[in-house]
């Protein structure tokens, strides 16, 4: 099977910075994945390398088998159209009402009339347990949590085959995690759609996760079944998960001194 996802010694810095060094991965057709890593890690790099908003400097990105690496503006465009994308913060617009967020991509890259568009944004706030009174909201006046659910009706509006979820989590209390975390696994399960998720949420992970790679100094050091990570004999992993002061992994030395 041709892995939708082929990622082969991605490279990326900015100036003396090297932020991405060798990333090397493969996500399958309908598989979820969850990468984690700490704070500056690359995530959020690798993840703009996806969507084509930022190039590598070296390597190679293959969807569906095919090269994505510097692809034209129109090549990038058409791609796009099959991704749902939950961006961290939700980045709504206020100046819409929360049925118009949900129906920006309809409205605007579909071509698809304000009415038939609503039909669908209602349709798909429900799927996500927000009502039509919700809908007439602007953004600024609903919770984060609200927000959240409705970045994601926003995101599967299109019904993609491919999503997309920076930070889904952050932010958010424990409760409304949870909310968030039971929405993704089961609108990625019924869309049948392959998932790539970047946080730094061990309990998000764990639920929305069927295989889970850790990204540090710019490279995935471990990668294997959400059910295995806890179990995993990779010292960095465990000083992670356990979010253990002492370990391999290096902290800010100015935080060492205040500890």
């Amino acid at each position: 099977m041709t892995p939708k996802f082929s990622l082969k010694d991605i490279h990326k810095s900015f100036g003396h910075k090297r932020v991405l060094q060798g990333v090397n991965l493969e996500i399958m057709p309908g598989e979820s994945v969850v990468i984690i890593g700490g704070s500056g890690s690359g995530k959020s790099v690798l993840l703009k390398c996806l969507l084509g908003l930022v190039s590598p400097d070296s390597g190679s990105i293959l969807m569906d088998g095919q090269e994505i690496v510097r692809e034209s503006l129109v090549q990038n465009e058409a791609r796009l159209q099959d991704i749902g994308v939950v961006f961290q913060g939700s980045a709504l617009f206020d100046s819409l009402k929360v049925w118009e967020n949900v129906a920006f991509r309809l409205i605007h890259a579909h071509h698809m009339d304000r009415k038939q568009a609503k039909q669908i944004a209602l349709e798909k706030l429900a799927e996500v347990g927000l009502n039509e009174t919700v809908s007439e909201l602007p953004p600024s006046e609903i919770s984060g949590g609200m927000q959240r659910r409705v970045a994601l009706a926003r995101a599967i509006a299109t019904h993609p085959h491919v999503l997309f979820f920076d930070e889904p989590t952050a932010g958010l209390d424990p409760i409304f995690s949870s909310v968030i975390n039971d929405l993704i696994r089961i609108h990625v399960k019924n869309l049948g759609a392959t998932a790539l998720t970047i946080t730094h949420d061990m309990n998000s992970a764990r639920h929305v996760a069927d295989r889970i790679a850790m990204l540090y100094e710019g490279k995935i050091i471990w990668s294997g079944r959400a059910s295995d990570i806890d179990t995993c004999d990779n010292p960095y992993v465990q000083q992670f998960i356990q979010g253990l002061a002492e370990g391999p992994i290096e902290l800010d030395t100015a935080i060492r001194r205040v500890a």
